[in-house]
This record gives C-alpha cells, sequence and structure tokens, in this order.
C-alpha cells in the first residue's frame, strides 16, 4: 500500500502544475471529442507495466460526436480509485458519477494516467438550471463557462469567474458544441 500511495501523491503533484489549454489547443490535441453520458463507473486492481495499480474505468454512452470516432460505449481509463479497503487517489483527477452529462476532450486513452486533454481541463458539466431550466456549461471544478476562449483560464481562477457567469450567462452545450465544431472544421482545412 505504500507504494501506490507514494505513486499517487507523486502524480498528484505532477497534475497540479498542468498549463491550461486555449480553446484552439484543447480542440486540437484532442483525439476525441463527444458529449457523453456517464452510464458506469468501476475501479480494479490493473498490472502495467511498471506496477500494480488501481485503475478507474468510466464507460459513457456517446450522445453527440464533435471530432474522431469513439466507440460507444466510450470507456475511459483513469489512474486510481478505490477497490475495497484499498485506496489510490491522485490529486485534482476528475471524478464521474452515473448519470453525469459531460462534453469531454479524449486523449491518450489507455496511455495517460488521465484520458483527458490536459487532465481536468478536458472535462466540461452540462448541468441545468433548476429554475429556469436552461442548460449551460460548467468546467470541471463546477465554474460556469462564459465562453469557450475561458477554458484557457487556470482551474484556481476559474471560480472567480465564477461570479461573472451564472447560469443565466453561461454558455449553453450547443454553443459550445458550435464553436467546438467550428474550431475542428477550421483544423482540419
Amino acid at each position: 500500500m505504500s507504494f501506490v500511495a507514494f505513486f499517487g501523491v507523486a502524480l498528484g503533484l505532477r497534475a497540479t502544475s498542468v498549463t491550461p489549454p486555449s480553446f484552439t489547443e484543447l480542440v486540437g490535441e484532442a483525439d476525441a471529442i463527444a458529449r457523453v453520458t456517464v452510464t458506469s463507473v468501476e475501479s480494479r486492481w490493473v498490472d502495467t507495466a511498471q506496477a500494480h495499480v488501481i485503475k478507474t474505468f468510466v464507460t459513457f454512452s456517446v450522445d453527440h460526436v464533435l471530432k474522431g470516432a469513439p466507440a460507444n460505449p466510450l470507456t475511459l481509463e483513469f489512474l486510481g480509485g478505490t477497490v475495497g479497503a484499498d485506496a489510490m487517489r491522485v490529486a485534482g483527477m476528475p471524478q464521474f458519477q452515473t448519470g453525469q452529462h459531460e462534453i469531454v476532450f479524449v486523449q491518450g486513452n489507455g496511455v495517460q494516467f488521465c484520458p483527458l486533454v490536459r487532465f481536468g481541463h478536458g472535462r466540461y458539466h452540462v448541468r441545468t438550471d433548476a429554475r429556469s431550466k436552461r442548460s449551460f456549461v460548467t468546467r470541471n471544478n463546477g465554474a460556469p463557462l462564459a465562453a469557450p476562449a475561458d477554458v484557457q483560464l487556470p482551474a484556481e481562477d476559474a471560480a472567480a469567474t465564477a461570479s461573472a457567469a451564472s447560469a443565466d450567462t453561461a454558455i449553453t452545450p450547443e454553443q459550445f458544441e458550435s464553436a467546438i465544431a467550428a474550431q475542428v472544421a477550421h483544423q482540419t482545412k
């Protein structure tokens, strides 16, 4: 267990130094981009070339493909998780729950310890405001996304933008998807 804890701490330190991508980089670095719904989350022990580790396998139903050709269902492998009494934590690793709606920017699934572009910068929640019933997009940390360009804000600064963007003014999933599709088209020219 001490190896698992040390390994997780080492990766956690690496994870906190991720440089936020620009919107152009976020789209360009992704192997696949899709609007998805989480259908299952399962952690288990896995033997890798480096060690015996815990990985969490998150399976999604693909609702809308924006780039690439992801499998449907799509299963992503994340380092860390809990199996029985054993836990391995990677600081800042995105956590998923069944039923969540997301827009994911996938990169290096099965190769990288986090299969999202630049860690949590490759995951956006699709939420619905209880009062207005309006759907909107938030960043991995829950801060509403006001515009595609705001993906480049560091995660710690994104909370400060939450006061500027609320559920009423945050970008809708359709607006975000439209901007992604335009950027994909521009990059493939």
